[in-house]
């Protein structure tokens, strides 16, 4: 009786078999066979592609599934046996679904301007975070690397310049949630897709948010079937890509010489005259403060799930040592996911990500000769620790480090004017470097969707994010000694005792988002329909603290020190920032072919008053699918031919959270709710004292938004079946109302005053061209190139506001220091006027080098019978071998009234260039970028070329070149200007003579990968592997080279192309694993 039950079971079973490949017939392993509606039922296919599957029931449905494929539902029946499935890539269909603000679209049905980013391709640089990845993918996005430093951040700018404060980093919404100006938290491996929102059709859905862009991420999720492991390797050895080819200590010792001589002195320092040339130790300080330095990255993921619920899970760490020493960044992120079927009406899902990141020893451009991380700095320091002993007359000799690991140090005394001033011993003090900085961020959010009814869907997403940031150092009783490792050397003017600086400081946002979504549609019309409301709230605090003079080094408490007159401390609460918002969007399809999208956003924010509370942000956008009339099938080559039409505003709520609308606040509102009372955004029942500090910045009452309208006219081209593939953009960005800072008078109360004032208009083309083709069976080829131009000017300014970068802000430029009165006259170096591009400029215009004295006589005479007695150089104790500067206001004479504006930061032209082939399981690619018509003002270049003693007195090291070329009594026609301690002429000071060419290309990456073959993995039991080997910042062509990266950038918008110094940019040769269990 069991038997014959048993059999008649066995015989209601029926054995499904078959093999899943993709679109070239290669065997797809690991794909999900699942049947539908029974998630019990499934299996996934084998090394071969292969799969067999017993079913109870002939006429069901199985759901076919693989990451990165579209997903398939093949029928049954009784007469299937042996199925062949083919799943097709979904990047490559035309109609593939890109991801908008609170929502998704057809690539066919985008009006705006929208670029995806590839995800392989960007992986293949090996980024260590999200904007590195993104550099040189899209047209119309710059991003430029403000340092090689391992926790380095780049400049991102979308489409120019938008504002002047802040920054003009675009935002991020990852999985739907906005989680502002940083992405840093993201792994690059969890990242599945990626959109660009670049004009303002695309980007005010997001309102006062979306102004500099929006990057659209979304992240990799659970898929149906049996678990995936992953996990990725990368092993990278970093070097210094190239050294700045300054004199040894020989040369050294004569340009000192020739220095003394031409101006008429003496040489003082006997270590530099002849009799020592060949016996001078020299230390190349750019070798000895780098090393060959490790990078480390790795990543396990893991997902999978059932047809109701999947789950996804990584995990990352970053091991990145600099390249100089004692420098080092880590990073561990992780990240969960899930999401739930409750119901066919009902899904729910969340996700969790955080990151925890330290770094220590790359303060680069920290000024007072603490920049030790900066390689013009290395460069320019003397080229010896050699002296002779002024007490008993004995060469002393010194070395960086001595065998038993204690630091020499140069001569130690007040010396003065003595020539070369050897400096300090820059690798003990950057060895000595204790400050570690801490970041912990932590951003939770779910999610509800809810089918209402057909067509009609509700969506909320709330969302917590959490960032708390540390930094705290505790450094002094330096030591150092003779050669022998044991005498001891008394230090002069060094920190000898113990100090001690924490700063502490915490942001949090709250933030809920609902919207509803309508979607009607028939063979003619398609309407989607959509409406929400976001609230949000932010908050923050900082502290800081700091004590000099400790008992002992494991004393760490500030109310210890032996100096109470040292011990400070300063904080405080920021206001909360509310913002309430409401929004819509229309879209609209007829046949198509006619394509209309229009939004519009309304935001209320509290830092603004109660008159300008609110902001209005509309757009609207159409497009027309021209390859879709009847007309066009007469022209077969064209594939895809549509025309684009936008214009939009977005606005810009600045960044001033803590002094708000109001200049003196004795309580603040600590009840708030998301809707309005009586009118009033926030209002509240109850209110608390708090403690009230001195404002320094006075905000204007009728503080209103920034507003920023763009106009866009775009064409995307496909031609030969969508395999070349061309869109080009032309744009105007019009930004009024400018939030800025503007000094006023300080019997006001305040130092300045927050205020509107101004605007900046943008102009661009930009353009995309990209070519993949399958060349036969075994051969592809892909090449992509994207380029842009953007021209800014600014307009309604008034009077011209200057800015310069000092060494108080952290920029490095301390040799004299930018702005300093000791003679380099950098003040002013960078200016807003009406008319010229952003942070232009500034500064004299040099006519030619004098080459004699009867030049100088000859202008000094003109100006005298001009009336001017000071002479033509307005008192300027002038020789030969100065600079002249042009008298261009025609009054006879130098003086401040005749700087003008030099040029600006802004390249003419930023382009990409990305090659891609395939040969069997071979592949590579080669990434490159550049720039041209760019101009770099270069601090950098200018204390290379001349030896005006910096703040510490060192007389600074020069270019071999300048050495070589430089004026000098048998050198009249030099290139240069003579060398000089004195310049008293101030050839220093900020000219076109420090203004250089900027242009350059970068191979960025070259990377050959190897993906191992079906037999290999069916004797490891594994899904797929692939290993790679590459190289970064392979090279770098540009005449500016002598003077350090071309590429090296600021953080402000204001002092874009100012070069002052930083951390280098590192070559790194890596290998990579990627396996799939």
């Amino acid at each position: 009786m069991l038997s014959v039950s048993i059999c008649a079971y066995a015989q209601n079973k029926h054995v499904i078999k078959g093999v899943v490949t993709d679109s070239k017939q290669e065997p797809l392993i690991g794909a999900a066979v699942i049947v539908k509606g029974n998630t019990s039922q499934g299996t996934v296919t084998d090394v071969n592609g292969q799969f067999t599957l017993s079913v109870s029931d002939q006429n069901q449905t199985l759901i076919v599934s693989y990451i990165g494929m579209l997903q398939q539902e093949v029928a049954i029946t009784s007469k299937s046996q042996n199925l062949k499935i083919v799943l097709m890539d979904d990047r490559k269909q035309l109609d593939e679904v890109v991801v908008v603000g609170y929502g998704t679209s057809k690539k066919s049905d985008i009006s705006g301007s929208v670029v995806s980013v590839n995800k392989e391709e960007m992986l293949k640089k090996v980024p260590t975070n999200i904007v590195q990845g993104m550099k040189g993918m899209a047209a119309g996005v710059v991003i430029s690397a403000q340092d090689g430093s391992p926790d380095a951040n780049s400049s991102i700018q979308i489409r120019g310049v938008a504002t002047i404060n802040g920054d003009s980093k675009p935002l991020y919404v990852i999985d739907g949630v906005v989680v502002g100006k940083d992405a840093n938290f993201l792994n690059p491996s969890d990242v599945e897709s990626m959109e660009i929102l670049k004009d303002a059709s695309a980007t005010a859905i997001y309102g006062s948010a979306g102004a500099n862009g929006v990057v659209m991420i979304t992240t990799k999720h659970g898929s149906v079937g049996s678990a995936h492991i992953t996990f990725t390797a990368d092993y990278g050895l970093q070097n210094l890509a190239k050294k700045l080819d300054v004199g040894d200590a020989d040369q050294y010792a004569r340009n000192i010489r020739q220095a003394r001589a031409n101006d008429g002195n003496t040489l003082v320092n006997q270590i530099f005259s002849a009799q020592y040339d060949g016996k001078r130790k020299t230390i190349d300080w750019q070798k000895e403060m780098t090393r060959p330095a490790l990078r480390q990255q790795y990543t396990l993921s893991a997902q999978g799930g059932t047809e109701k619920t999947q789950q996804y899970f990584s995990l990352s760490y970053l091991n990145h040592d600099g390249i100089v020493i004692n420098s080092n960044a880590k990073r561990l992120t992780g990240r969960a996911s899930t999401v739930t079927k409750v119901a066919d009406f009902l899904e729910i899902g969340g996700d969790i990500n955080f990151i925890h990141s330290e770094s220590y020893g790359s303060n680069a451009g920290i000024g007072n000769n603490g920049n030790l991380s900066s390689i013009r700095d290395w460069a320019f320091l003397c080229p010896t620790m050699d002296y002779i002993d002024p007490a008993t007359g004995a060469y002393v000799s010194p070395n960086v480090k001595n065998a038993n690991g204690t630091y020499g140090t140069p001569i130690q005394g007040n010396v003065g004017s003595y020539d070369g001033n050897l400096g300090n011993n820059i690798v003990a003090e950057q060895m000595e470097q204790t400050g570690k900085s801490k970041h912990n961020q932590t951003i939770i959010s779910a999610y509800a969707n809810i089918k209402l009814l057909k067509g009609l869907t509700f969506k909320t997403v709330g969302s917590y994010n959490f960032s708390a940031d540390n930094w705290y150092n505790f450094w002094g009783n330096k030591k150092r000694y003779m050669p022998d490792g044991v005498t001891q050397v008394v230090l002069y003017n060094y920190d000898t005792k113990y100090n001690l600086g924490i700063n502490n400081s915490n942001y949090n946002v709250t933030q809920l988002e609902s919207y509803l979504t309508y979607n009607w549609k028939n063979a003619i019309h398609n309407l989607t329909l959509m409406a929400g409301n976001s609230v949000s709230k932010e908050f923050g605090n900082w502290s800081n603290a700091s004590g000099y003079d400790f008992p002992g080094d494991n004393i760490r408490s500030i109310s210890l020190t032996n100096l109470a007159t040292s011990r400070t401390g300063n904080g405080a609460y920021d206001l909360d920032v509310h913002n309430l918002s409401y929004f819509g969007r229309l879209q609209y399809s007829l046949k198509d072919r006619y394509i209309l999208t229009g939004t519009m956003r309304r935001d209320g924010s509290s830092r603004f008053g109660a008159e300008n509370t609110w902001g209005t942000f509309p757009s609207a956008a159409v497009a027309w699918r021209i390859s879709e009339e009847d007309f066009m099938k007469s022209f077969p080559t064209i594939s895809n031919l549509k025309l684009r039409l936008g214009w939009g505003q977005t606005g810009n709520a600045g960044n001033m959270n803590s002094d708000l609308a109001t200049p003196a606040l004795t309580s603040a509102n600590i009840m708030y709710n998301f809707y309005p009372q009586n009118g009033v955004l926030g209002a509240g029942s109850s209110s608390k004292s708090t403690v009230v500090g001195t404002a320094k910045t006075l905000v204007d009452p009728k503080l209103k938004w920034e507003t920023n309208e763009q106009k866009n006219i775009g064409i995307d081209l496909g031609l030969f079946n969508n395999n070349l593939n061309i869109t080009v953009d032309y744009f105007t960005r019009d930004s009024k109302d400018l939030l800025n800072y503007l000094n006023i008078r300080p019997s006001s109360g305040y130092n300045q005053v927050y205020t509107n004032l101004g605007g900046i208009d943008n102009k661009g083309i930009e353009f995309s061209i990209n070519y993949k083709k399958q060349l036969n069976k075994d051969w592809n080829f892909g090449a992509t190139v994207t380029g842009s131009s953007i021209k800014n000017k600014i307009k309604g300014i008034g009077n011209d506001i200057f800015f310069e970068n000092t060494s108080a802000s952290g920029d490095g430029s301390n040799q004299g220091a930018v702005g300093a009165p000791s003679g380099t006259h950098w003040n002013n170096h960078s200016i807003m006027r009406d008319g010229y591009a952003v942070g232009s400029f500034y500064g004299y215009k040099v006519d030619h080098i004098y080459k004699n004295q009867a030049e100088i006589d000859a202008d000094n005479a003109k100006a005298k019978a001009a009336g001017h007695t000071a002479g033509y150089n307005n008192g300027s104790a002038t020789v030969p071998g100065d600079y002249k500067f042009k008298d261009l206001n025609g009054d006879g004479f130098i003086d401040e009234k005749d700087m003008t504006v030099l040029g600006n930061g802004f390249p003419k032209l930023n382009y990409g260039l990305t090659l891609t082939a395939s040969y069997k399981n071979w592949d590579m690619m080669i990434y490159g970028y550049g720039v041209a018509g760019a101009q770099i003002y270069s601090y950098s270049a200018m204390t290379l070329t001349n030896m005006f003693p910096s703040d510490n007195g060192t007389t600074p090291n020069i270019l071999n070149e300048v050495a070589q070329n430089a004026w000098s009594p048998t050198n009249t026609n030099g290139t240069y200007t003579r060398l000089s301690f004195l310049d008293k002429n101030y050839n220093m000071r900020g000219s076109d003579a420090w203004l250089k060419n900027g242009d350059y290309f970068k191979i960025g990456t070259i990377q050959l990968g190897y993906s191992f073959d079906k037999r290999v993995l069916k004797a490891l039991h594994l899904q797929s592997m692939r290993v790679n080997a590459s190289v970064q910042n392979v090279l770098c062509i540009s005449s500016y080279n002598k003077y350090g990266d071309p590429e090296a950038g600021q953080g402000s918008v204001l002092f874009t192309g100012l070069d002052t110094g930083r951390y280098p940019m590192p070559r790194v040769y890596s290998l990579g694993l990627n396996v799939q269990f």
